[in-house]
């Protein structure tokens, strides 16, 4: 089954900020696109609502209307989300199973309202990225860095989406500091660049600090470079020639890209990049 494929949406629930109405936005949701990020210490995820009729009642009962107005829907309201591939193993994505996991809206966005149709864009973010906006990392903290990070997680950010033993990396140095009332994610991809992995020497790519559906990883790069690839036998391509979805694997397919910078040997060269020469006289 490709990942690029189908979906089934067992469970998509949207909950109002009072916690006392829900609306089903299974047959409503035209698309679902998940986002996960080495570069982005949250998870993303947008889901088009294409709504026809009116689906709830208003907060003080009465006639039905539609969801953006009835629910009311406004930001920070709870998604339950279980998305599932149609393969056998039936893996996907679950945040539903328990209420630590689900997700919230930041913002809706492209609304279009009509007499009998409604349409938007739900933004949602995981819990702790809202939580980043209303708490700052205040205290001192000393000891490596990787305890420095456990420490931001579990007690800022109060999470507990994290295997500190898994993936929270260890690392050699220490590195004492103090918060100065910045936010946790801010303080944390600050520390990424700091930290030096126990098996490095002096040199190293520095960490990298970030979430997927597993919960929050604090990695160094050197670390992932090392691992085994998911995938031997399959190379990741990329064409721009329209291929038949079932005589390929889309699953390693790249979608885009692009250059974000590019080599300028002149320009390397003339500021001294490979070599430099320094003259010193009394």
């Amino acid at each position: 089954m490709s990942a690029s494929g189908s979906s089934l949406y067992e469970i998509l629930i949207l909950e109002s900020n009072d916690k006392q109405r829900t609306v089903d936005l299974k047959l409503g949701a035209v698309s679902i696109d998940y986002y996960e990020d080495i570069f982005s210490p949250a998870i993303t995820a947008k889901i088009r609502v294409i709504n026809t009729g009116d689906s709830i009642e208003g907060e003080k009962g009465g006639k039905l209307q539609s969801i953006y107005n009835g629910l009311p829907l406004r930001g920070g309201e709870r998604v339950r989300m279980k998305v599932l591939d149609r393969g056998d193993e039936k893996k996907g994505l679950d945040f539903a199973s328990n209420s630590s996991k689900y997700l919230h809206v930041s913002s809706i966005t492209d609304v279009i309202s009509e007499s009998q149709t409604e349409s938007f864009l739900l933004n949602l973010v995981s819990r702790e990225a809202i939580t980043n906006e209303t708490t700052r990392v205040a205290r001192k903290y000393t000891g490596t860095i990787d305890q420095s990070v456990s420490k931001i997680l579990k007690d800022v950010l109060q999470t507990t989406k994290f295997d500190k033993e898994k993936n929270i990396e260890k690392s050699q140095n220490k590195y004492p500091f103090i918060g100065n009332s910045k936010k946790p994610f801010t303080t944390l991809v600050w520390l990424a660049s700091k930290a030096v992995p126990v098996s490095s020497g002096d040199t190293t790519a520095g960490f990298v600090f970030y979430q997927t559906k597993d919960g929050f990883k604090f990695k160094s790069i050197d670390g992932l470079m090392k691992q085994e690839p998911k995938n031997k036998n399959t190379p990741y391509y990329y064409t721009e020639v329209n291929v038949n979805e079932t005589e390929t694997n889309n699953d390693f397919k790249i979608l885009n890209y692009f250059t974000d910078k590019n080599q300028n040997l002149i320009e390397k060269l003339r500021v001294g990049a490979y070599s430099s020469e320094t003259i010193f006289f009394n």
